[in-house]
């Protein structure tokens, strides 16, 4: 690889306070991006996505308003960023090395990126057999929060009722069969008809 490459990359064209994101609110383009060691400051990564996660959240962070929420807005032409399994490629940080695959908390919606170190959620150890998608599902945030509330906060004893909103959700899916795995009877709600004839929800419950 050499050090600059041409870099596609999604960022934010125009707000979309109402109905689905289309092509007009979220576009493409490709830049050039210098992965030169001197372009890459200290305790930075140099790193190429491999994996993205596409979370609820983002919605909320394109309509042009804060109104109500806990995130900021995206500027305008601002690349998105989210969740993503990533491989370094070159390296301003004594902790990771080259081909590592990482976890980052802050991953720019691109082919490659450089990333602040601090961003970085954990390595991931690819002996053990764990799916990549995996981290960002059931051993990412999702999967996190699921424990949190069942685990944590509800601790619901075998043969309870333990009541799922938004089952259809990935927080909602792993939280279900948490409490199934605990004895539990799991009810859950989704919002339309058409979630609740999903297979993986009608498995799940």
């Amino acid at each position: 690889m050499g050090d600059v490459v041409e870099n596609k990359e999604w960022y934010v064209a125009a707000y979309c306070p109402e109905g689905v994101p289309t092509s007009d609110h979220l576009k493409l383009r490709t830049v050039s991006l210098s992965l030169a060691s001197d372009s890459i400051p200290d305790n930075h990564l140099a790193v190429e996505t491999l994996l993205l996660s596409v979370d609820p959240f983002l919605r909320g962070t394109i309509t042009g308003t804060v109104e109500g929420l806990f995130i900021s807005q995206y500027e305008l032409n601002q690349v998105l960023t989210t969740f993503a399994v990533v491989r370094v490629i070159r390296s301003k940080d004594s902790n990771y090395s080259v081909g590592d695959l990482l976890l980052n908390g802050y991953g720019l919606v691109a082919e490659y990126s450089i990333v602040p170190s601090s961003h970085i959620i954990r390595k991931i150890d690819t002996s053990n057999g764990i799916s990549l998608s995996d981290y960002l599902g059931s051993l990412g945030v999702p999967g996190f929060a699921a424990w949190l509330g069942i685990e944590v906060l509800g601790d619901p004893k075998p043969g309870s009722n333990v009541f799922i909103s938004a089952a259809s959700g990935a927080v909602g899916m792993n939280a279900g069969q948490l409490a199934k795995i605990r004895g539990c009877r799991v009810i859950g709600s989704t919002g339309s008809d058409d979630k609740v004839r999903l297979p993986f929800i009608s498995s799940t419950f």
